[in-house]
């Protein structure tokens, strides 16, 4: 998994440098997909379906095949593909092995970083092959958060959002968007940021990333009790002091007490 995201990374750096040229159409308003996206997918599902013939798969642009509730793979080939089109240098692959809805292995690659989150269950968490360790003891005063904002045709939640925002920035050091799940959950797992939250992703933004939290101390939780962060794609990411802090706040389990 570690080698084909390194090496779908590397194609799509490349492809990074001349951006602008790069055909894209837009699936819905503000949801883009490039043919930068579509070339990463094929080559992920021609190396790992090659390699193991046998397991599923579900992938952003190509959709699923095989048993929902077997082995499968669970990929973004390009996470962040505003931030790509636009310029912007952070993004990321994403390459999850679940059974089921237990994932048992993640990886999220960051190309332009050089730096390569990996998790497997019960083995811990690393980054660039050294343990990494949410944060610890961080007052929410201090604490720094990250969530996504809703845009374009997608903003259904757009009020929960804001209710959030405004109810915490006042107690927190800051909230990011920085418009790439996989890498803002790679983040809580590294002890970069102390909290993300966010509702109504796919499973592939969250699949890898909620191994590597939780591998590396974390605790993730649904918005929205009793169903899964998979099948919703809402959640809360923190360390294991502020999960129990935050989550009383957040519109969703708030509204639901």
């Amino acid at each position: 998994m570690t080698r084909v995201a390194q090496e779908v990374g590397a194609q799509l750096l490349d492809r990074f440098e001349t951006v602008k040229f790069i055909p894209r159409t837009e699936k819905t308003a503000g949801d883009f997909v490039s043919d930068a996206d579509l070339t990463a997918e094929r080559m992920i599902r021609d190396r790992l379906q090659g390699a193991h013939p046998g397991i599923g798969w579900l992938g952003e642009e190509t959709g699923a095949s095989g048993d929902p509730n077997g082995l499968r793979w669970i990929v973004d080939p390009l996470d962040g593909t505003t931030n790509f089109l636009h310029g912007l240098p952070h993004w990321a692959v994403s390459i999850a092995l679940a059974q089921g809805d237990r994932v048992i292995a993640g990886v999220v690659h960051d190309p332009f970083k050089s730096e390569t989150f990996t998790a497997g269950a019960g083995t811990g968490a690393y980054l660039n092959g050294a343990p990494m360790r949410v944060s610890q003891d961080v007052p929410l005063s201090h604490a720094l958060l990250a969530t996504g904002v809703p845009a374009g045709g997608r903003v259904t939640y757009l009020s929960h959002s804001m209710r959030d925002i405004e109810g915490l920035m006042p107690d927190c050091a800051g909230i990011r968007r920085w418009g790439a799940a996989t890498l803002d959950l790679a983040y809580v797992a590294a002890g970069r940021i102390d909290a993300y939250w966010e509702r109504n992703l796919g499973p592939w933004d969250v699949a890898a990333g909620l191994l590597l939290v939780t591998e590396a101390g974390g605790d993730m939780r649904p918005l929205w009790p009793g169903q899964s962060v998979l099948e919703t794609g809402s959640f809360l990411a923190s360390n294991a002091d502020l999960g129990p802090l935050l989550a009383p706040r957040l519109c969703d389990l708030r509204d639901s007490a």
